[in-house]
C-alpha cells in the first residue's frame, strides 16, 4: 500500500536521487586511478560511531550520543541488559521484563527479556544494533500497559555484559540514517572485536534475606593466527541465577495492599489485587440460582463475622445448607461472595524466576593481500527461565454445565442411576425445591489450587551469522555484509487444564470424580494451599500441557561506501556517504492446538448451543483463544549522508558544520518512505559548541499489528445508540446489550507511524577534564497505532447513526420490538492510526576527571528530564468528543501522560570513582533515581491520586588489582547497599516492576585474570 509523501519528503527523494547518483560517480571515476596507488601494506581500523555512516567522521559533539565504555558499564554493578538500561536514565518504563512477574499470562513475554523503550516513546520505537547492524526482534509480543497495542522489542538480555566494548546511545531521531524504529533514538552494541590474549571471570553474589544468588563464569581468548594476517576471538559465559517468591518479600507477600498505603487511600479497593476469582466454588442450581462455598463461620473483610444462619437462601435454610469437608464445616450461601474469600495468589507465585543463560560469540577477521579485511561474526545465546504461577479459574468463556448425578453434588439425586444411595446429598433438602432427581448446575467459579500451581517453563535462543568485506577502494571506504539471525522462544506451561477433560471429571458419578464443594485452609480464607486436596488419580485425567513455539528472523545484506574528502570548500573537506540494504522479516508463531482455535471447546451440555456453535475456541482453561501466526515482509532502503563544513577559523578548523542525511524505504506490506535529517553546529571557541537538529522519522507497524488474526472473547456492552433513539441515554450511558462476541484483529491498512523531531544543545569544555552537555528535544508523531474499546465502538455506531449511516465494525441482530435497531451480536475491531503525541524534555551530562597526588577521579552526572507527554486523538476517538461524549471514555492515555503512571518526569545516575596512581586500587559508586508517579486507578476521598514515590538506589564497589599475580583483579561490591524496597504500588506484588527494581541488598563478589 502506497501512501501520500509530504512535501518534506518528496524533496527528500530528490536529495537522496542527487547524492546518490553523484557519490556513485565519484566512487566510479576515481576507483581506476587509485587502485594503482592502494598498496599492500594498507591497514583498515573499522571506528564505530553511531550517528553518522561515513567512516573517520567525528561527530561527537555535532550529536547528541551518549557513550558508555566498559569501565562505565562495570561501575553500574548491572549483569544483565535489564539492569544496564535502567542505569541510562533516557530509556523509560521496561514493559517487557522476567524480574517484573506482573505479567505472566500466556500472551506476555515472560521469559529471560528485556524491551528498549528510549525516551518513553514505547517498544518499537528504538532501532537495536550490534556492531552497526540491526539486532533480530524477540519473537514474543506483549500488549503495552501503557498504549494497549502489541509491541516488539529485541531483547537486551541476549547479550553479555561482560562481553561489552561499549554501549552507544544517539539521543536523536535516525530514521533518514539507520531507518524504520530510529524514532526515538538508536542504541550500538559495540562487542570487543580486537581482544589478544586470554581472560577469565567467575563472580557470585547474593540478595539478602532471600535464597537468591547468582553465579556467572566468563572468558575469552583472542590470538593472531597466520603470521598476524588473521585474528580468531571467541568468548563465552554462563549464568545461573536462583529466582525469588513472592512470599519472601514484605512488600510482596500478599496482593492486598490496603494496609501498605497512607491512611487516607486505605479505603479504594484498587489495592486489593485479590482475584475475585476464588477456590471456594460458585455455582448456579438449574432452575434455582447461584449459591457459593464459604466456612459456615467467617470474620468477614470489613471485620464483622458471618455464621450459619447467614448460609442458605432462595427458600433453604442456612442449618440445611452446613456440611463437613473433613477439616471444617462449609456451607452454601446464596449471597454475594465476601472479600475475605478472596484469594492471595502471591502465596505460591515467582517474583524473579530461576534463569540459565549462555552466551557465545566469535569473530575471526582476515587481512587481504590486497589491504582489505574478510571478517566475520557468530553469535549464539541460549536460557531457560523457571517459574511458578496461581493455579488457573474458570473464566467467563470457560465455564461449563455439571450434570445432576455429579457424584459431589449437594444437590444430586437421592439414588443414583444404578440404585446406589448418594452419600453427598444434603440431608432435609425440601423436595419442592430440590426434586429427588437433584438439580444440575453451571461452574461459573472455581480455582482448584489443590492441583499446584502452573509451572511455567521458557527456552529462548538466539543466533546471528555474519559474513563482511570491508577495505580501500580508491579513496572510498567500503564495508559491505550479509548477515541472518534467528531468535526462538518456546514457552510452555504445565499443570494446566483441560475445560472438556474437566468437565468430563465432573461428569462421573463415582467417588473418582474430581470434587470442587470443598473448603481450602480453616486457618485463612484467603490462602491458596489447599487442606484438603483431591486424590492425584482425580487430577490427573483433566492436567495438560501448552506451549507457544515463536521464532523471528532477520536476513540481510548491505553495502556502504564513504570518503571523508568528497571534494573541497573553503571551510574543509566534505565527507559522504551512500548505501544500501535489503532485509527480510519473518515471524512464524505456532500455538498448541489446545488453545489455537483448532480445537474449540463445545459443552455437550449447554441447551443454548446451535448447530455450529462453540462455548469457547480454546479449550484450556483460563486462556483465550490464540491463533497462529505467520508473516513476513521485505524493506529495500537507499540512504545518503553529507557532512559539510560550512565555516573556518583563522587555523583552517571548522567551526561550523552540518549533517545532511535522507534515507528511502520501501516496504511490502505498507508501502514507501522517505525521511530526510538536517543537524548544524556551530564551535566559535574551544570551550563552547552549539547545535541542533531537525528530522523526520516513522516506525513501521510491526507484523503482529499487520497480521494477526482475530480473537475473540465474549463479554457485555452498552448500546448508546439504542438508548439515543429510545431517549433513554445519550453518548456517556446507555442501557445494557448483554452479552455479545468482541473480536480483535490486526490491521493490513495500517500506515506507518510518521514523526517530527528537533533538539537544540550546548555542549561546554571549560576546563580540561570537564564536560557539560544540555540538550532539548522534541518529538512529535501522528497516526500512533491504537484501539478502540468495544463501548466507543457502539458509542461511534451511535455517532454515525445520526449522520444516517452506521459503524460497519458493529454487527446487529434482525430489529424488534425490543430493540428497534438489533441486539448487538459482535463487534469487530481493529489496530488503526489513531492519536498524535507530542513530547518533549532536555538532558544534561556532566563528566569531570581529575587527577591528583593520591589517584585520578572520575565523576559522571546523566539527567534526563521528561516535561510534557502529550496524546491527543485523531480519527474517529476525536469525533467521539465532538460529539458529545465524555474525554475520559478516551482513557488514560489521552491528555498528558506526564507523572501518570510509567511516565516519570526524571530520572538520572551519578557515578564517582577513583584509581589509585599505581593503578592497584580503585573504589566507585554509582546511584539511580526515579522521580515520583501518580496512580491513576487509586483515589482518596477528594478524588486525589495516590502518589508512587521515587525511589533512589545507591551501588558501591571496591577492587584490587594484581594481588594474585599480574593481570589479576577482585572486586567486591553491594547494589542497594541501603536496601530500599520498591515505592508501594496498585500492582499484583505491591510496586511497579516497569520503573523500579526489586533487588534487596545484593552482596558479590568476583575474580578475573587477565593472560597475554
Amino acid at each position: 500500500m502506497l501512501f501520500l509523501l509530504s512535501k518534506h519528503s518528496r524533496k527528500a527523494v530528490r536529495l537522496v536521487e542527487v547524492l546518490l547518483t553523484f557519490g556513485l560517480t565519484a566512487l566510479a571515476l576515481q576507483t581506476a586511478s587509485a587502485q594503482e596507488e592502494e598498496t599492500a601494506d594498507t591497514a583498515l581500523e573499522e571506528i564505530v560511531v553511531t550517528g553518522t555512516h561515513i567512516e573517520g567522521a567525528d561527530v561527537g559533539g555535532l550529536l547528541p550520543v551518549t557513550v558508555m565504555d566498559f569501565e562505565d558499564i562495570r561501575a553500574t554493578g548491572a549483569e544483565i541488559g535489564d539492569e544496564l538500561l535502567r542505569a541510562i536514565p533516557q530509556f523509560g518504563s521496561i514493559g517487557m521484563t522476567h524480574v517484573r512477574g506482573g505479567i505472566t499470562g500466556v500472551n506476555a513475554a515472560r521469559g529471560d527479556v528485556a524491551s528498549f523503550n528510549l525516551r518513553s516513546l514505547g517498544e518499537g520505537n528504538t532501532l537495536v544494533l550490534i556492531n552497526g547492524r540491526r539486532m533480530v526482534l524477540h519473537p514474543i509480543t506483549q500488549t503495552s500497559t501503557a498504549f494497549g497495542v502489541p509491541v516488539a522489542s529485541p531483547n537486551a538480555n541476549t547479550l553479555p555484559i561482560a562481553g561489552l566494548n561499549r554501549v552507544e546511545v544517539l539521543r536523536d531521531g535516525a530514521s533518514s540514517l539507520y531507518g524504520a524504529d530510529a524514532v526515538a533514538g538508536v542504541v550500538n552494541y559495540v562487542l570487543d572485536d580486537t581482544f589478544d590474549g586470554a581472560e577469565v571471570s567467575i563472580r557470585y553474589g547474593a540478595e539478602n534475606g532471600t535464597g537468591r544468588d547468582d553465579l556467572s563464569v566468563n572468558g575469552a581468548i583472542g590470538f593472531e593466527l597466520g603470521g598476524g594476517d588473521t585474528h580468531l576471538l571467541l568468548s563465552g559465559s554462563y549464568m545461573t541465577s536462583t529466582g525469588v517468591m513472592a512470599s519472601e518479600k514484605s512488600y510482596s507477600v500478599t496482593q492486598d495492599n490496603r494496609s501498605r498505603a497512607p491512611e487516607e487511600f486505605r479505603s479504594d479497593v484498587s489495592l486489593d489485587g485479590r482475584s475475585s476469582l476464588e477456590p471456594h466454588s460458585l455455582v448456579s442450581f438449574t432452575g434455582l440460582g447461584s449459591f457459593h462455598v464459604r466456612p459456615a463461620n467467617m470474620v468477614r473483610d470489613n471485620g464483622g463475622m458471618l455464621g450459619v444462619a447467614d448460609c442458605g437462601g432462595r427458600g433453604l435454610a442456612g442449618a440445611d445448607l452446613v456440611y463437613n469437608d473433613g477439616v471444617q464445616d462449609l456451607c452454601l450461601d446464596s449471597s454475594s461472595q465476601d472479600r475475605a474469600l478472596r484469594p492471595n495468589r502471591n502465596e505460591v507465585k515467582s517474583l524473579t524466576p530461576d534463569v540459565d543463560r549462555i552466551n557465545l560469540y566469535a569473530r575471526l577477521s582476515h587481512d587481504l593481500d590486497n589491504g582489505w579485511e574478510l571478517y566475520g561474526e557468530g553469535g549464539y545465546y541460549q536460557s531457560e527461565v523457571n517459574r511458578v504461577w496461581e493455579q488457573a479459574a474458570i473464566l467467563s468463556n470457560g465455564r461449563f454445565f455439571v450434570p445432576a448425578h455429579y457424584y459431589w453434588n449437594p444437590f444430586g439425586p437421592v439414588t443414583f442411576a444404578d440404585g446406589r444411595p448418594n452419600p453427598n446429598r444434603l440431608p432435609g433438602l425440601d423436595t419442592s425445591i430440590v426434586p429427588a432427581e437433584g438439580l444440575g448446575f453451571r461452574l461459573t467459579g472455581h480455582r482448584p489450587v489443590d492441583l499446584g500451581p502452573r509451572r511455567v517453563e521458557v527456552e529462548s535462543s538466539s543466533h546471528r551469522m555474519l559474513a563482511g568485506l570491508q577495505g580501500n577502494l580508491g579513496d572510498w571506504d567500503i564495508d559491505t555484509a550479509v548477515w541472518h539471525s534467528e531468535a526462538r522462544v518456546d514457552d510452555t506451561a504445565s499443570n494446566r487444564i483441560s475445560t472438556p477433560l474437566f468437565q468430563a471429571q465432573m461428569m462421573l458419578d463415582t467417588p473418582a470424580a474430581y470434587n470442587i464443594f470443598t473448603g481450602v485452609n480453616p486457618n485463612d480464607t484467603t490462602s491458596t494451599i489447599d487442606s484438603t486436596p483431591n486424590p492425584q488419580s482425580s487430577i490427573d485425567p483433566f492436567l495438560v500441557s501448552a506451549s507457544r513455539d515463536v521464532t523471528t528472523t532477520l536476513t540481510a545484506v548491505d553495502f556502504r561506501a564513504s570518503r571523508p574528502d568528497l571534494f573541497s570548500l573553503t571551510a574543509g573537506e566534505v565527507g559522504i556517504a551512500v548505501g544500501a540494504e535489503f532485509r527480510q522479516e519473518d515471524l512464524d508463531e505456532d500455538n498448541s492446538s489446545i488453545f489455537d482455535g483448532s480445537m474449540p471447546y463445545i459443552d455437550p451440555l449447554n441447551p443454548s448451543l446451535g448447530p455450529g456453535d462453540v462455548t469457547n475456541l480454546s479449550s484450556l482453561e483460563g486462556s483465550s483463544v490464540r491463533p497462529d501466526v505467520a508473516a513476513d515482509r521485505d524493506v529495500s532502503s537507499l540512504y545518503a549522508e553529507l557532512l559539510i563544513p560550512l565555516v573556518a577559523n583563522s587555523s583552517g578548523v571548522p567551526i561550523v558544520e552540518a549533517q545532511v542525511a535522507v534515507r528511502y524505504e520501501n516496504f511490502s506490506d505498507v508501502g514507501n518512505i522517505t525521511r530526510p535529517k538536517i543537524a548544524l553546529s556551530w564551535h566559535p571557541s574551544e570551550w563552547l559548541r552549539l547545535r541542533g537538529s531537525y528530522s523526520e522519522g516513522f516506525r513501521a507497524p510491526n507484523l503482529i499489528q499487520l497480521n494477526s488474526p482475530g480473537t475473540s472473547i465474549t463479554t457485555s456492552i452498552q448500546d448508546f445508540a439504542e438508548g439515543i433513539l429510545l431517549g433513554t441515554g445519550d453518548l456517556n450511558r446507555g442501557p445494557a446489550n448483554g452479552n455479545y462476541i468482541l473480536e480483535t484483529s490486526g490491521n493490513a491498512e495500517l500506515r506507518p507511524e510518521e514523526s517530527e523531531q528537533t533538539s537544540i544543545g550546548i555542549v561546554l569544555t571549560p576546563t580540561d577534564g570537564l564536560t557539560v552537555t544540555l540538550d532539548w528535544w522534541e518529538i512529535e508523531s501522528t497516526g500512533a497505532v491504537g484501539v478502540f474499546t468495544d463501548e466507543n465502538e457502539s458509542r461511534l455506531d451511535a455517532v454515525l447513526r445520526a449522520e444516517g449511516s452506521s459503524n460497519p465494525s458493529v454487527f446487529r441482530d434482525v430489529p424488534d420490538a425490543d430493540n428497534p435497531l438489533g441486539e448487538i451480536l459482535r463487534v469487530v475491531r481493529r489496530y488503526e492510526n489513531l492519536n498524535t503525541r507530542k513530547v518533549n524534555g532536555y538532558d544534561v551530562q556532566v563528566i569531570l576527571g581529575l587527577e591528583s597526588p593520591v589517584g585520578a577521579f572520575d565523576f559522571r552526572l546523566n539527567w534526563a528530564e521528561l516535561k510534557d507527554f502529550d496524546q491527543e486523538a485523531g480519527g474517529n476517538a476525536a469525533r467521539l468528543v465532538e460529539a458529545g461524549a465524555n474525554p475520559s471514555v478516551l482513557g488514560a492515555t489521552v491528555g498528558s501522560l506526564i507523572r501518570r503512571e510509567f511516565f516519570p518526569e526524571r530520572r538520572a545516575t551519578f557515578s564517582a570513582r577513583w584509581s589509585s596512581n599505581n593503578s592497584l586500587w580503585e573504589a566507585g559508586a554509582f546511584a539511580s533515581y526515579v522521580s515520583d508517579v501518580f496512580e491513576p486507578s487509586v483515589t482518596n476521598a477528594n478524588g486525589d491520586f495516590m502518589t508512587v514515590e521515587s525511589m533512589t538506589v545507591v551501588n558501591v564497589h571496591a577492587a584490587r588489582y594484581d594481588l594474585l599475580g599480574a593481570g589479576s583483579a577482585i572486586r567486591l561490591g553491594i547494589t542497594n547497599v541501603f536496601d530500599e524496597d520498591p515505592p508501594l504500588a496498585s500492582e499484583s506484588f505491591g510496586f511497579e516492576g516497569e520503573l523500579h527494581t526489586n533487588r534487596a541488598q545484593y552482596v558479590y563478589l568476583s575474580f578475573s585474570r587477565r593472560f597475554q
